[in-house]
């Protein structure tokens, strides 16, 4: 009986001592996210616990574990009005459970090749964490061009991915198009959060194939050029 509590007493100790260890650290992951998480004091990037992500809005869009700096277990993924969207299991790699995202902005279709094929079985590509937690890794309002914040219409912002059988990001661009007004920009894929890259890839018969996904945003641009200031080009001013 004695040494069972010894024994008890040690583990309780280690963990206690191991709890006292961890401490919480923030990561700004682009222009409008945080990524909140547990590390060490010993070593304030290595993310080994809890996780959660907000927006500017303090609006949560995805929580869940890492281990060893890795994503572990199950992570749920939000709307920004709090819905559940998504579970994702990042150690089977399985997609749980997945619904539209009512509230987002951000409109997705997806393209796929199914030439020559008679009524093939096609499922879409999924971006792990939803539309608008994967646009809003990549968007940056102060790298809009000039060109497209002068015009008096609104511009149809798209960006589109290539993406692998594996369900990587093999390259995207930024286009914008407008009465008067279109431009085609590829974009560097380096630099970005690593939950940016991540996609479940398309099938087609039950093979996984390339494929092309688009997210369409309209831009609200109301200018000021008298002060050379803009309104946040995703949302209609009043």
């Amino acid at each position: 009986m004695k040494k069972i509590f010894v024994l008890s007493f040690v583990l309780l100790f280690f963990k206690t001592s191991k709890s006292q260890e961890n401490i919480w650290n923030r990561n700004r992951i682009s222009p409008s996210l945080i990524e909140n998480f547990e590390t060490t004091k010993s070593n304030k990037k290595l993310k080994i616990g809890e996780c959660f992500i907000i927006n500017s809005n303090n609006r949560e869009l995805a929580r869940g574990h890492f281990r060893n700096g890795q994503k572990d277990s199950i992570w749920n993924f939000f709307s920004q009005n709090g819905d559940l969207i998504q579970v994702y299991d990042y150690t089977n790699k399985v997609l749980k459970y997945n619904i539209p995202d009512e509230g987002t902005i951000v409109k997705e279709r997806f393209e796929v090749d199914t030439a020559g094929l008679v009524k093939p079985k096609v499922t879409r590509p999924v971006k792990i964490g939803g539309v608008n937690y994967g646009f809003y890794l990549l968007y940056n309002e102060r790298a809009i061009p000039q060109a497209a914040k002068d015009q008096k219409e609104q511009v149809l912002m798209e960006y589109v991915f290539d993406i692998s059988e594996i369900g990587k990001m093999e390259k995207f661009s930024i286009n914008y198009i407008s009465p008067i007004y279109n431009s085609e920009n590829p974009q560097s894929i380096k630099g970005y959060h690593p939950d940016a890259y991540e996609f479940i890839p398309a099938t087609v018969n039950g093979k996984a194939v390339k494929s092309k996904v688009v997210y369409q945003i309209v831009l609200y641009i109301n200018q000021n050029r008298d002060r050379g200031t803009y309104n946040v080009p995703t949302q209609k001013n009043g």
